[in-house]
């Protein structure tokens, strides 16, 4: 109410650790396989006590935890590279206030699990290409909403980008274009409202003049998506 009247205190001293253990093995001199685990934690910052000030009275610390496991193959040759991770995460408790400061967050354990793909081939010619592509599958695990999709998170990333190099005079010369597409998902976690699909062009232009300058021009989203 702005009535100079404190309402809510909230003392916080806690710890917690945070971990990654990962192996690696090289099947040929170019490529290998991955196994990689991370533990992790999210501390609550003044809007989660804030938003979440009921739950934190009853004892929830609103301490995230993220966990993600990874397996993934890595592929370096002379004119091409590629990377893909399979990935499963977990969060918990993950907390979506609808509107901050009106509401009460809903706290939720999520899951989400998928694949990484980064690929990049080159040429001798000046030639290249960048792909990289997430695909997932996002859900509530626990809460209110169990089976619905985490909100914001789409079901597919996608975004390619060739590109052209040359010598012009004593500058050197790359020029490039991003087509990107983002599939639909959710704003909130009933998943009542869609955030649509779309694609989107990017195109871009560097020149390094010297060892001194370089010049970047880039224009986004010219289709107006």
């Amino acid at each position: 109410g702005l009535d100079g009247t404190v309402s809510k205190v909230a003392s916080f001293d806690e710890t917690e650790i945070s971990y990654t253990a990962a192996a690696n093995y090289m099947l040929t001199d170019n490529s290998g396989v991955f196994v990689r685990i991370n533990s992790g934690h999210r501390m609550p910052y003044f809007d989660d006590f804030r938003d979440n000030y009921g739950a934190f009275q009853d004892g929830n610390m609103l301490i995230q935890d993220v966990d993600q496991y990874e397996l993934g193959y890595k592929y370096v040759g002379s004119n091409m590279a590629l990377y893909a991770t399979g990935f499963y995460t977990e969060v918990d408790p993950s907390i979506f206030v609808a509107l901050s400061g009106s509401t009460p967050g809903e706290i939720s354990t999520n899951e989400a699990y998928g694949v990484e793909i980064d690929g990049n081939y080159y040429t001798d010619t000046g030639f290249a290409v960048n792909l990289n592509a997430t695909v997932q599958e996002s859900k509530i695990k626990k809460g209110v909403n169990v089976g619905k999709e985490q909100q914001r998170q789409p079901g597919y990333q996608l975004r390619v980008t060739p590109s052209y190099a040359f010598d012009a005079g004593s500058s050197s010369v790359k020029v490039y274009g991003t087509f990107t597409m983002v599939d639909s998902r959710f704003s909130d976690n009933g998943n009542t409202v869609t955030l649509p699909s779309y694609e989107k062009v990017d195109l871009g232009v560097v020149v390094d003049i010297n060892d001194a300058l370089t010049v970047q021009v880039s224009a986004d989203n010219i289709t107006d998506e």
